[in-house]
């Protein structure tokens, strides 16, 4: 497996989990790491946005010190050493932007009404290397020119992607949460969707991560891996039924 195909996998393990353990500079006991469970979403391009309160420990820890760490893993499994994981070690800026609250409000909602209370800031983790662990014998560090992407054209036509589909697809996506995440919903929202796969909701807000086969790199590619995803779905479900 190439180390693009590494990244992709343990990027794809990250977004089908919605918090981690962010580890800080402990500043009330200098030299221990301090973890902290945070949600966090990762950007189209690899970086990590968290929204965290001024008045949290972590929070002005890293104003102290701006190295972390943030672990991701997969709780499905009952032997932990058998799960996947993923530790993202670089360097947290304040990032307080529109298009990184946009990001982050799509996949938590409930956050936004914390923009008005103890102030909260957007922190971005800019990658400096990776570890990844897809179970026994899979470990491998990941280093940022592999993990990083650039800014695309066609990330500015997101928007419109996800209203197409909500607006259009209604059957198609409850088929692939169906399908590939084993999840009934009479109602399905898109949330996101990335060059690796895309985030769905449930009528109870249950939010999944649907990853695609391979790696997407404009909306054409897009299209035709939801189509894919479909067809698959469809034939597979009647098969079943």
């Amino acid at each position: 497996m190439s180390m693009k195909q590494l990244s992709q996998e343990a990027k794809q393990l990250c977004r089908a989990q919605h918090s981690g353990v962010l580890s800080t500079q402990s500043t009330s006991m200098p030299g221990y790491p301090f973890g902290s469970i945070v949600p966090f979403v990762i950007t189209h391009t690899g970086d990590v946005i968290i929204y965290i309160s001024d008045i949290a420990l972590h929070t002005r820890n890293i104003k102290a010190n701006d190295k972390v760490s943030l672990t991701v893993f997969d709780p499905s499994e009952e032997d932990s050493q058998s799960n996947g994981r993923v530790t993202i070690m670089g360097d947290a800026q304040l990032a307080d932007s529109p298009d990184n609250a946009e990001l982050y409000f799509r996949l938590f909602p409930q956050a936004e009404a914390y923009q008005h209370t103890h102030d909260f800031h957007f922190y971005r983790i800019n990658v400096a290397r990776v570890r990844y662990i897809g179970g026994f014998g899979k470990i491998h560090w990941i280093n940022p020119e592999y993990w990083q992407t650039e800014e695309a054209s066609w990330h500015s036509q997101i928007n419109a992607m996800i209203s197409h589909m909500n607006e259009d697809h209604q059957d198609a996506m409850q088929l692939i949460l169906r399908h590939y995440a084993n999840v009934s919903s009479d109602k399905v929202t898109m949330i996101s969707v990335f060059s690796d796969g895309a985030h769905y909701c449930t009528e109870r807000r249950k939010i999944v991560f649907v990853p695609f086969a391979g790696h997407c790199d404009d909306a054409t590619a897009i299209r035709k891996a939801l189509v894919s995803q479909t067809n698959t779905s469809r034939e597979a479900l009647a098969t079943a039924d």
